[in-house]
């Protein structure tokens, strides 16, 4: 076969593959529920226990109801019978609040005596004492006994000058050979 032949069989294979699974995918989504047969109001076909709770009498138990506040149903007036259904009831607007009214000036500025008016002395400040705290060296810094100053470790003694040694030998093949100490 040419190429051209099986870029096309491999084109109308991918289009009929991805057909059968648009089919497939559409045929979960309608797909028939389960019903249950205690909403349609069919008796139940299970063997369930039956089981009566026998609840005390409530004997020397006073209830009182509080008539001040009456507490709203948020449910009342809702509908749950044919094909539209309504959870609540339509809600109710409250009555305005009453408009404020206007506080009038009891006084004005030339009311209150001279003597009466800013009788508190305003504040005073004094500064604070300025405290320094000594600054930490500089990094690579010496004291006199010698110990080199490392930020966040403190004076460490110098154990002198590291030393490097250059050797081309320790590659093979651009591969390191050999332990390195």
């Amino acid at each position: 076969m040419k190429d051209k032949t099986k870029r096309t069989w491999l084109i109308v294979l991918g289009v009929l593959v991805c057909v059968a699974l648009a089919i497939t995918i559409a045929g979960r989504f309608t797909s028939p529920t389960a019903i249950d047969p205690e909403l349609n109001g069919d008796p139940a076909t299970s063997t369930d226990p039956v089981v009566n709770i026998d609840t005390p009498d409530s004997a020397g138990v006073n209830v009182q109801i509080n008539t001040g506040n009456p507490v709203t149903d948020p449910a009342a007036g809702a509908d749950s019978e044919g094909t539209e259904q309504t959870i609540q009831a339509a809600p109710v607007k409250p009555d305005a609040p009453e408009n404020p009214t206007p506080v009038e000036d009891d006084h004005g500025d030339e009311d209150v005596p001279e003597s009466e008016r800013n009788t508190e002395t305003p504040p005073t400040y004094t500064e604070a004492p300025t405290v320094t705290t000594p600054s930490e060296p500089q990094g690579g810094s010496t004291n006199a006994s010698g110990a080199v100053y490392v930020p966040g470790f403190g004076y460490i003694e110098s154990s002198g000058e590291g030393t490097a040694i250059q050797d081309d030998s320790i590659y093979e093949n651009g591969n390191k050979v050999g332990i390195m100490d």
